[in-house]
């Protein structure tokens, strides 16, 4: 059994039950716009049944988010008696609230965040820390969505994320937004890193670049019929021939509410539009050594990947980190995608619609 530290297990009012000083294996993967998840095998036991309950917390010392107990999974092979415990990462409390009324707003994309989380049924504990991040303008409006769904489509527009950390000592839940690192050659605030053979610092590597879904033009159908009906389009640039591909976009269930001009309405539909572009792929899974992981690079961080003899050279951002922990070894595997922020709108304020 592997024990390089201890998991720490409080219940659902954050109050400590006890410690994990053995398990068989670990699997914590954390995640940049979405909660993470981790997977927990341990011998079953007296003393682990008493952990097995819904919304326990499971904790690391040298982690900044905890685990939330989802389900667990009792399995006798015969000779042993196993326990699986999964959940998902703090933040994925979110989507057991909905926006029950209709928000308008308008201002910083970051205090959007905290409108929706304000105006959420609330959780007793949970604190909202303010942030020294700066994000865009937004204009959005919302009815009856799922919080957890639309927070995570606002870190993808602003590449912002957010996550939400225990404060065992003051039993609070704190929502926090934070950002990862530049750390090309563009940029000289902070120490750069790079992912390649001549730095010794990966060992397995698969690469994937995938235009199976790329969508260059946007025709987006808004109310009223036939000739009547209300038409945008929305373009990355001026393709033709192969390099044009053309998606319908059915919005007519966005109708024009009172008081919005006809201007406002289009420029509503092209922001569906816009959501609806989509770029070709270039995905990276690494197998990294973990001597310099959260020193040298951590989630979120934008890195520069080299890989000479396959021609490949990327800025990447690092949006999945998964840790797997068993029979004495300790293997960290990074997942890269876009740096960029998945809608970029063509005009410094804009209106999203989820």
């Amino acid at each position: 059994m592997f024990q390089a530290f201890e998991l720490y297990v409080y219940d659902k009012n954050l109050t400590f039950k006890g410690i994990i000083d053995e398990f068989i294996s670990l699997r914590w993967r954390r995640k940049y716009f979405e909660a993470g998840e981790f997977e927990l095998h341990v011998a079953f036991s007296k003393k682990i049944e008493e952990f097995l309950h819904e919304d326990f917390i499971i904790a690391r010392t040298d982690a900044k988010e905890a685990g939330i107990i989802e389900y667990w999974q009792i399995i006798d092979s015969g000779d042993v008696v196993e326990v699986a415990i999964i959940g998902r990462f703090l933040s994925s409390i979110l989507d057991r609230r909905i926006i029950r009324k209709r928000i308008n707003f308008t201002g910083s994309l970051l205090d959007g965040e905290r409108k929706l989380l304000t105006e959420m049924t609330p959780f007793s504990n949970l604190e909202i820390k303010e942030t020294e991040l700066k994000s865009e303008k937004i204009t959005f409006q919302c009815t009856y969505k799922e919080v957890y769904s639309y927070l995570i489509n606002l870190s993808k527009t602003s590449t912002i994320a957010h996550r939400i950390i225990p404060d065992f000592l003051n039993k609070k839940l704190i929502y926090e937004n934070y950002q990862g690192l530049d750390r090309t050659e563009s940029q000289i605030a902070n120490t750069r890193y790079e992912f390649s053979d001549d730095k010794s610092n990966i060992e397995n590597v698969e690469y994937t670049y995938n235009a199976k879904d790329k969508k260059n033009y946007v025709l987006v159908g808004g109310s009223g019929e036939g000739d009547d009906r209300i038409l945008v389009e929305v373009s990355n640039g001026q393709a033709t021939d192969l390099d044009l591909r053309e998606v319908f976009v059915d919005a007519s269930g966005e109708q024009m509410t009172e008081g919005t001009s006809l201007e406002d309405y289009k420029e509503q539909l092209k922001t569906i539009g816009r959501e609806n572009l989509k770029r070709e792929t270039e995905v990276i899974e690494v197998t990294a050594y973990s001597n310099d992981y959260k020193n040298g690079w951590d989630l979120g961080d934008i890195v520069n990947i080299i890989k000479e003899n396959w021609n490949v050279s990327l800025k990447q951002r690092i949006i999945e980190i998964e840790e797997v922990i068993e029979n004495d070894n300790h293997k960290i595997f990074a997942t890269f995608g876009s740096p960029l922020a998945e809608a970029l709108p063509d005009e410094e304020e804009v209106s999203y619609e989820y």
